[in-house]
C-alpha cells in the first residue's frame, strides 16, 4: 500500500496538510491486509482526508467497489482520459506527448497535440475513467 500527497494532475490543485491518496495496494490474497494496512497508516500519519481511485475497467459501478464497504465515501465518477500507442502493443502516457515538450522538440506550434502525434503515426487510447472515493478522519 502507498501514500502520497494528492496529485495537480488528477484536479487537486488545492494542497492541504494531512491530505493523502491512496496511490497503489497490491495483495496476493491475504486476508484482512488492506484494513490492517489502512489502519496503520491512519494511526501513524494521522490524515484529516484520504482520497483513492478505482478503475472503471475493473469496478464498472459503485456496486462492484470494494473501498465503499470499509469506509470510503463515493464522490463520483472521472471523465475518461486517453494514452497513446503506435503499435497497439504498448500504451504511452498522454504526458509524455504534451503540447510543450512537442514543441520544445521543433514540432509545429500551430498544431495541437492530437494533430502532431497522428501525424507521428501514434493514435489515442481511450480508458473508461474512474471512480472517487474520500475518507474522512
Amino acid at each position: 500500500m502507498s501514500f502520497g500527497k494528492l496529485r495537480n494532475v488528477l484536479g487537486n490543485k488545492i494542497k492541504n496538510e494531512n491530505e493523502y491518496e491512496l496511490y497503489r495496494f497490491c495483495s496476493n490474497n491475504v486476508v484482512g491486509g488492506f484494513t490492517k494496512l489502512l489502519k496503520f497508516f491512519i494511526e501513524n500519519y494521522l490524515p484529516k482526508k484520504i482520497i483513492t481511485y478505482s478503475n472503471r475497467n475493473w469496478s464498472p459501478t459503485n456496486d462492484y467497489c470494494f473501498y465503499s464497504k470499509i469506509g470510503f465515501n463515493f464522490i463520483g465518477e472521472t471523465k475518461p482520459n486517453y494514452s497513446y500507442t503506435k503499435k497497439y502493443d504498448i500504451r504511452e502516457h498522454r504526458f509524455n506527448y504534451r503540447k510543450d515538450k512537442l514543441v520544445k522538440m521543433g514540432y509545429n506550434k500551430n498544431k495541437s497535440e492530437s494533430q502532431i502525434m497522428s501525424e507521428l503515426g501514434y493514435d489515442k487510447i481511450w480508458d473508461t475513467g474512474n471512480l472517487k472515493y474520500e475518507m474522512l478522519l
